[in-house]
C-alpha cells in the first residue's frame, strides 16, 4: 500500500475582528475550527478532504492550528484511492496550489431587524486550482 501524502497549507487567511457579523471568519471563529477539527480526529469522524469542493473525499484533515490569526492545517491524502493518489499528483506537479474551506454558517434575524451569522461549522477543506480567497495556499506537501 502506497504511503499517505501529507500537506500543509493555509485553509483561511487572517481573522476578521470578533465584532464583525459575516460569513467570513472572525479570530474566535478560527480558534473554534482549530477545536471542530480536533474533535472530529478524536471522534474517529474527520473533516474530510475534496478536489474542487466534490467527488469521493480523497483524504481528512489530520491537524488544525491558528498561527497569527490564520487558519493552518495538515491534511493527509489517501493514495491507496485513486482519486487520492491524483489529487497528490496534482499538488507535486503545482497544478493545484490553494486550499478551499467548505462550511455552514447559520444566519438568524437580530433584534433590530438585520440578519446576524452565528455557528460557523467546518464541513471539509479542498484542494483548489484557485482559491476564492487570498493566502490560501500549499506550502508543503511530502509522503512519508
Amino acid at each position: 500500500m502506497p504511503p499517505p501524502t501529507l500537506i500543509w497549507g493555509t485553509a483561511n487567511p487572517e481573522g476578521l475582528a470578533d465584532s464583525y457579523n459575516g460569513i467570513y471568519l472572525s479570530s474566535s471563529d478560527i480558534k473554534e475550527m482549530v477545536r471542530q477539527v480536533n474533535t472530529a480526529r478524536a471522534s474517529e469522524e474527520p473533516i474530510p478532504v475534496y478536489i474542487e469542493h466534490g467527488g469521493a473525499a480523497v483524504g481528512r484533515v489530520v491537524s488544525a492550528w491558528e498561527h497569527n490569526n490564520t487558519l493552518q492545517c495538515v491534511l493527509e491524502l489517501k493514495q491507496d484511492i485513486l482519486e487520492g493518489s491524483i489529487g497528490a499528483e496534482l499538488v507535486r506537479n503545482g497544478h493545484i496550489q490553494d486550499l478551499s474551506l467548505g462550511y455552514s454558517c447559520e444566519i438568524e434575524n437580530s433584534k433590530d431587524g438585520g440578519l446576524r451569522s452565528r455557528h460557523k461549522g467546518l464541513k471539509e477543506i479542498s484542494l483548489v486550482k484557485k482559491g476564492a480567497r487570498h493566502k490560501c495556499h500549499i506550502h508543503a506537501c511530502t509522503s512519508y
